[in-house]
């Protein structure tokens, strides 16, 4: 608890120690603290603590803070171990009789369970990270369910940052709950009295300047805007006649990623009946909203260039919407005249390398010169007022990696009395804007050359850019649009014919003085190979003298904060996570000085994204508060009941008065699962309709129904690859060896269209290229194969209890030594993943893999063997080719 200095997080952690519950906080008040304090409590040898769902990176971060926390060296982090497919059975059953806090992947965690290796009765707890994230179909609702199934006295502590997931959908708290076998939700919302009362006492020092975007950026946001609503409009019109909902089709929530999940979740279970127009219009949105994310991102130039990229990239059955509507021909206009413009006669006289009659505009982020102005101020502040400690580090926060990129670069360029740090560089950005233009007209040639269709070759011959734009779709697919404001473009002044016109003039001016921008990169480079002495330039630098530039990266920059310890902070973009965290880093440092710059582009897209997401996480609050007061929960043992009643309504016969029982209970259904098969949900749902699961690592087939019924699941996707691969075919083909009952299950997403093809896409006769018609030819090769289709994993759930009907349950050490040669010993002491891999390499076969596995530590000493050695392990001619296969080049030969 001493690593925990607010008051808000210590009643938090006393709160969940007194008893267990789903916590849900705000994001950036520190989760991860939280769960770092109750891995602080129990990594103790006498605990068996397990910690679920969590990844490499989130275990990495949590072990470096049980460290800080508790102050102990190396010996200290024995009692948090991190358990992956890397660890043999032996060293797995070791660790769990040690104690302690275990971080284990699921798959693995679940295997233990049901073989037994894992001593349930003795588990402590289990910590469930992510909570947001378990689901009925989940590994970890499959866990939780067989902890709760042997032990009714281990804790079960959640945790999630994320009440917006929580709060959309019908009852998704009660849902999540009920999985987490939790009856009680802990809710910390930044609005929570004890929390506002600890971050207000001590506050930082912000200044917020709202900059205001130039008339160009508000015009290109304007019509990217107005490009969002047509679309909308028009995917209104278009999903009339399907039958969706159209009420969260609003530009607002249009302007959020999660608008993507929410439409494609109304249109995947009919997909397969939505029209082209319609997809063209899904992934319109998601460009327009990427325009706004980059329009105050991204320079001028690179705007422009991201532009014209798309503008390229449109083919002749593109049938891009937005782009032949007027704000699509405002946008690119006014994006190009931000960078340049035409004017006759014009010679930039300062810059031979740029083109006769081009005009450089090369208008600046506006954000760069308030960051000129900060970054000058906090010079003056640490001159006149120096940090008492030379603890002076500034930290610039930007949105992703490419901003930090292009602030560091912007910063490094040296200011003049003549100009400003931007000039120089948005010359250089132009020059190269000019080079990739070029190349972008050889890239075409080559491909006219090769491909007569191309893209080039059909839009060079049209003279007005929007006959060009409509050619290449039929004459019977126009339509008139009603509304003035979503009609179409007459002349679309900047299309790909016009794009193409300009590349070549580019190109040809570039040709022609070649060796100017020949010697420019010359210059270049010498003044990079006058660098000789690396520690001239490369060293320690003094934190009054650092000036880091880092990306929002959530939860862990409180880390950051706690590590660099900056006196000044400047938000180049907002983020209400960091803001979150800054308040945490003052309230638990109140002494220290720390003064806070917010820059946000005033009435922009970016300030309304902050203040939305702000707003709808506290509608999220809002919401669970009122489900906690309202929601039904079980009570008793309900919980450790669900199984068994499963178990009863399986003995219930319908056709006896009153539903009574059959006289004598049938034992549950038992299915052998080959292990690789946990990575999927079925095993989960299996279980959870009351059937026994024996997991073990079989050759032939996914499941074992019976003596007689081998099951190969496929996906849809798996299916595909399988069939390129030809691993399909061998799989089958030794199903129906050991098998008189072979089935080949095709299983679909719950959520997505239950078909294979459109029935327009089904030939009348067999194509070797048609997956259809690879089913046909599969069936043909192998008469007792049984193709059966499956909806979703439920339905598959239900296909296994008619077959297993009237069956004899299967055997786990046959189902085992089906495809093993006699004289090889069944052994599941091997790693699965590696033994994978090492299968699927060429030159082995079920012959020889064990042969490798005990003469070979690891797949890294196999690639090192020479051929002799190889060759004594698993003959001359296999070894050969799996030699050959490590070395050769992955390189693909271009010439």
């Amino acid at each position: 608890m001493s690593a925990l200095p607010l008051a808000f997080q210590k009643e938090i952690v006393a709160e969940l120690v007194a008893e267990d519950a789903l916590l849900i906080m705000a994001k950036g008040l520190g989760l991860r603290n939280i769960l770092g304090a109750f891995l602080q409590i129990y990594s103790q040898p006498q605990n068996l603590v397990l910690l679920i769902n969590t990844n490499a990176e989130e275990e990495m971060a949590l072990r470096d803070d049980l460290l800080r926390s508790t102050g102990i060296g190396k010996d200290g982090a024995s009692h948090f171990k991190s358990i992956t497919s890397e660890l043999s059975l032996a060293e797995r059953s070791d660790l769990y009789r040690y104690g302690g806090v275990m971080a284990i992947t699921s798959r693995i965690l679940v295997m233990d369970l049901l073989t037994g290796r894992v001593p349930v009765q003795l588990i402590t707890g289990i910590l469930v990270a992510n909570a947001h994230r378990v689901t009925a179909s989940t590994t970890e609702a499959f866990i939780l369910r067989l902890f709760r199934q042997s032990n009714s006295e281990g804790f079960i502590k959640a945790f999630s940052d994320q009440p917006e997931t929580l709060s959309t959908g019908f009852a998704t708290l009660e849902k999540t709950l009920k999985l987490l076998y939790l009856r009680k939700v802990n809710l910390w919302p930044r609005f929570h009295v004890t929390v506002t009362e600890s971050l207000e006492s001590h506050t930082a020092d912000v200044i917020e300047i709202r900059q205001p975007m130039t008339k160009a950026m508000k015009a290109i946001q304007a019509a990217i805007i107005n490009c969002m609503d047509i679309c909308l409009q028009e995917l209104r019109r278009s999903s009339s006649a399907i039958e969706i909902d159209i009420d969260d089709f609003t530009v607002e929530k249009a302007l959020f990623k999660s608008f993507d999940v929410i439409i494609r979740r109304q249109l995947d279970p009919i997909w397969h009946r939505v029209s082209h127009k319609t997809k063209q219009l899904v992934s319109d949105l998601k460009t327009l909203r990427s325009l706004l994310g980059y329009l105050v991102s991204y320079d001028s130039v690179n705007f422009n260039l991201y532009l014209e990229t798309l503008l390229a990239s449109i083919g002749p059955h593109s049938g891009n919407y937005w782009m032949m509507t007027d704000p699509a021909d405002k946008i690119f206009s006014t994006a190009k005249s931000r960078v340049y413009l035409q004017q006759d006669g014009y010679k930039d006289p300062d810059d031979p390398n740029i083109l006769p009659n081009m005009r450089p505009i090369l208008e600046e982020l506006p954000k760069w010169d308030i960051l000129s102005e900060i970054m000058d101020e906090v010079e003056v502040e640490m001159h006149n007022a120096p940090h008492p400690e030379g603890l002076d580090t500034i930290l610039i926060m930007a949105q992703d990696q490419r901003a930090c990129s292009q602030i560091k670069r912007y910063l490094s360029t040296p200011k003049t009395s003549t100009s400003t740090r931007g000039k120089p560089l948005m010359r250089d950005l132009l020059h190269g804007y000019l080079q990739w233009k070029s190349n972008m007209k050889h890239f075409k040639d080559n491909v006219a050359t090769k491909a007569p269709t191309s893209l080039a070759s059909s839009m060079a011959s049209s003279g007005n850019s929007m006959t060009g734009v409509r050619r290449g779709q039929p004459a019977n697919k126009r339509r008139r649009v009603r509304g003035g404001a979503s009609s179409l473009a007459p002349v679309a002044k900047h299309s790909a014919a016009s794009f193409e016109k300009e590349a070549e003039v580019i190109a040809t001016f570039i040709n022609t003085n070649h060796d100017g921008y020949k010697s420019t990169a010359r210059v270049f480079d010498q003044d990079v190979e006058e660098v000789n002495d690396f520690t001239d330039y490369f060293g320690l630098v003094e934190p009054s003298n650092m000036v880091l530039v880092h990306s929002y990266s959530g939860e862990s920059d409180s880390l950051l904060l706690e590590n660099i310890k900056p006196r000044f902070i400047i938000m180049y973009d907002p983020d209400p996570t960091f803001v979150r965290c800054i308040e945490v880093y003052k309230a638990c440092h109140p002494g220290k000085q720390v003064r806070v710059y917010f820059t946000v582009y005033d009435n922009s897209v970016e300030e309304q994204l902050y203040l939305s997401a702000l707003r709808r996480e506290k509608d999220a609050f809002t919401r669970l508060i009122q489900t906690k007061s309202t929601m039904v929960l079980p009570i008793g043992d309900t919980f450790t009941k669900q199984v068994q009643d499963q178990s009863l309504l399986r003995n219930i016969h319908t056709r006896i008065a009153g539903g009574g029982k059959t006289g004598d209970e049938r034992p549950p259904p038992r299915i052998v699962v080959d292990a690789r098969e946990f990575r999927s949900s079925l095993p989960s749902i299996l279980h959870s309709q009351g059937m026994v699961l024996d997991p073990c690592t079989i050759t032939v087939g996914d499941y074992v129904l019976s003596p007689n019924i081998c099951v190969e699941r496929k996906s849809i996707s798996d299916l595909i690859s399988s069939f390129a691969s030809g691993r399909l075919y061998t799989q089958v083909e030794a199903m129906t060896v050991h098998y008189t009952r072979p089935v080949l299950l095709i299983e679909f997403d719950e959520d997505k269209s239950f078909s294979l093809q459109d029935k327009a896409d089904i030939r009348a006769d067999i194509s070797v290229t048609e997956l259809s018609s690879k089913l046909v030819l599969l069936t043909l090769a192998f008469p007792t194969l049984r193709l059966i289709w499956s909806s979703s994993v439920h339905s598959t759930v239900e296909i296994f209890e008619d077959l297993k009907r009237s069956e004899d349950e299967p055997d786990m050490q046959q189902a085992q030594a089906v495809g093993v040669d006699a004289d090889q010993a069944i052994d599941s002491a091997y790693n699965l993943t590696p033994q994978d891999i090492l299968r699927s390499l060429p030159g082995i076969t079920s012959k020889n893999y064990k042969q490798i596995m005990r003469h070979v530590e690891n797949i890294r000493e196999l690639a090192e063997l020479d051929v002799a050695s190889l060759s004594n392990i698993i003959g001359e001619g296999p070894a050969k080719t799996l030699w050959d296969f490590f070395r050769k080049d992955s390189r693909m030969d271009m010439s």
